[in-house]
């Protein structure tokens, strides 16, 4: 069973209200207490002191919300690794040779640019059809290299909230990556593993 069932049943069984549940839980502001114990139904588990106002309310907690606790932790955490598991196999099944930017910022600033037009904006180059279609790495490498030399790091989409790009990865496939030092101005290593797209997001309360 998981925490929302559980809890719900054990109103039920205690006829207790949903208006009842701030002054049982020891909370004076109501709307708040109940806008916190909704976000703890939705997953929200990381809230220990509502898990521990619930602990100690027999009425709500009841002899297993431990356990129940326990389980929907469990649930929760295997629901992100299923999601994460699907979004790769996606990524790799649409997955386009590219050009990908680093910065010298990890966080951007504002970060309310990135959350209205997404990391991708700033971060992903597509490649021209004519470098796209070569079939030798090593000419995609200094056909690159020469565009980048040409000018590409001046553009508008390097001038990023993420700051000045320090490198380019040439991503030629989902788990490696041909690094250009952009300082350098030159093709310098590789890099061997996925690249991990974070997300900026937005919260207006």
């Amino acid at each position: 069973m998981r925490l929302q069932a559980y809890l719900a049943q054990q109103c039920a069984t205690n006829g207790i209200r949903r208006g009842q549940i701030p002054s049982l839980l020891g909370f004076s502001n109501s709307a708040k207490a109940l806008r916190r114990y909704d976000r703890l139904l939705q997953g929200g588990l990381e809230d220990v002191d509502l898990v521990a106002r619930i602990r100690a309310c027999p009425l709500l907690a009841g002899e297993r919300f431990d356990e129940v606790l326990e389980d929907t932790r469990r649930f929760i955490e295997a629901s992100r690794r299923e999601k994460a598991l699907a979004a790769e196999l996606r990524a790799r099944a649409e997955f386009v040779p590219h050009l990908w930017v680093i910065h010298e910022r990890s966080i951007p600033s504002p970060i309310f640019v990135v959350a209205m037009l997404g990391v991708d904006t700033f971060k992903r180059v597509e490649l021209p059809e004519k470098i796209a279609a070569q079939t030798s790495t090593g000419q995609q490498l200094v056909d690159i290299a020469a565009m980048l030399n040409e000018g590409l790091r001046d553009k508008a989409y390097l001038c990023s909230p993420f700051g000045r790009p320090t490198h380019v990865l040439f991503r030629d496939t989902f788990d490696h990556a041909y690094v250009y030092d952009v300082q350098e101005r030159r093709f310098t290593g590789e890099h061997h593993e996925p690249i991990r797209v974070g997300r900026a997001l937005l919260k207006i309360k």
